[in-house]
């Protein structure tokens, strides 16, 4: 049980920091990228559901 509790904090802080990171990018780099700024919270997400 702590184990599960440990990696659901550390995905949640992993999706923090990606939110984090992609807010701060240029709206250019994102549409070279091909991503919008209504995608960012999801693009996150998944990204750290990945790990």
């Amino acid at each position: 049980m702590l184990d599960e509790l440990r990696y659901r904090f550390a995905s949640w802080i992993a999706y923090r920091q990606t939110l984090a990171s992609l807010r701060q990018v240029p709206d250019s780099t994102l549409a070279d990228a091909g991503i919008s700024r209504e995608e960012i919270r999801e693009r996150a997400r998944r990204a750290c559901l990945r790990r």
